[in-house]
């Protein structure tokens, strides 16, 4: 069996057809999507010296629509169109919406607060970068700049995307007690799952980041 699937993945490298197509599709819409949204939050921010307390009423409009869009990067997976792990893609994907509908939905007591504006410019940034290599990737090669973001942004966007996360979830805390108890403990549950998971995605990433370094060390020596 092993040798089969050393064959199979030497002679298709990634996905084909139709459904290459529409992948790349749905990167570069993805893409469009994050720089519209870091557009229209930038420009709220420069325009009204950095004032952050507009930033909810400029994106909102198209936040939940993007990034519900990710739900179907688990189909992807599930479907092994992608090489992303399903229960990763599902728990990466199922936290930002949950901050989407769950948290920023349900209590626009915290739409002023600034870790909505941290939060959404980490998520901009990072998605930018994703689909872009994503997309440049399926097209048969990734510019060298695009994958040096991909693995090194992630120091400073992780934790001020996830710090943003869980402190968005704190400040709602008040709201969701007095809307509901059961929900109000759920958020704390939440939060304290972060504790262990952001060193261990942060370890990952590092993982991915030193596999990198050392295959463009390896081309260059070649």
């Amino acid at each position: 069996m092993a040798p089969q699937k050393k064959e199979t993945k030497a002679q298709n490298k990634g996905p084909q057809g139709l459904i290459k197509a529409y992948l790349m599709a749905y990167n570069q819409i993805s893409f469009l999507g994050w720089s519209w949204i870091l557009v229209l939050a930038i420009k709220e921010l420069v325009e009204n010296d950095f004032n952050y307390t507009g930033v909810f009423n400029a994106v909102w409009k198209y936040l939940p629509a993007v990034q519900t869009a990710a739900a179907l990067e688990i189909i992807h997976a599930a479907l092994g169109w992608v090489r992303s792990s399903v229960a990763t893609t599902f728990t990466q994907v199922l936290s930002r919406v949950f901050l989407v509908w769950g948290v920023n939905f349900l209590f626009p007591e915290i739409h002023t607060h600034w870790s909505f504006t941290t939060m959404v410019v980490s998520w901009c940034i990072a998605e930018c970068v994703r689909y872009a290599y994503y997309f440049f990737n399926l097209a048969g090669g990734v510019p060298s700049i695009v994958n040096w973001l991909r693995y090194t942004l992630f120091f400073v966007l992780y934790p001020t995307g996830a710090g943003s996360e869980v402190l968005m979830m704190y400040v709602s805390l008040p709201y969701a007690k007095a809307w509901n108890e059961y929900y109000y403990y759920l958020l704390i549950v939440l939060m304290l799952v972060y504790i262990p998971g952001l060193p261990i995605m942060y370890g990952h990433m590092i993982g991915q980041r030193k596999k990198y370094l050392k295959a463009q060390k390896e081309k260059k020596t070649q």
